[in-house]
């Protein structure tokens, strides 16, 4: 038996040859002082408004008492309060739809919702199958 090195993958083929098509080197990259100073000065300001934005939304996740939640149901929540915000009303389907999560997980955070008092369940007037949400406001 031939050695692995030497050894066809099959019977019938053949070795294959390169395509004669040579890929050229990248070209050098040249390091320019000033552009990296903007790029890094640039880059601490970002970091600085980053790190306060996350600090604002820990800061609404506490006033809001979503702190024992895990992301996705903060997720919910805020795809919640955005809905209402926008369209001025907001059934359980408008949230599956926007937040991407499935059916059951989205029911199952707004029963905990539910539970703690940050949501109430209003049955539509119109009809009887369909169910609004709306935010406490404590």
């Amino acid at each position: 038996m031939a050695e692995w090195s030497i050894a066809l993958p099959w019977k019938g083929s053949n070795w294959v040859t390169g395509s004669g098509v040579r890929i050229p080197v990248s070209p050098p990259v040249f390091y320019h002082y000033k552009l990296s100073v903007k790029i890094t000065l640039m880059t601490s300001k970002y970091i600085q408004q980053l790190s306060n934005i996350l600090k604002m939304l820990e800061n609404i996740d506490h006033d809001l008492n979503l702190v024992g939640y895990n992301e996705t149901e903060k997720k919910i929540f805020y795809t919640i309060a955005n809905n209402i915000h926008t369209n001025k009303k907001c059934n359980i389907t408008n949230v599956i739809e926007s937040s991407g999560f499935s059916r059951s997980t989205v029911y199952k955070a707004i029963k905990q919702f539910e539970k703690q008092g940050l949501v109430t369940l209003i049955q539509s007037k119109d009809d009887k199958r369909e169910v609004y949400l709306d935010l406490v406001i404590a």
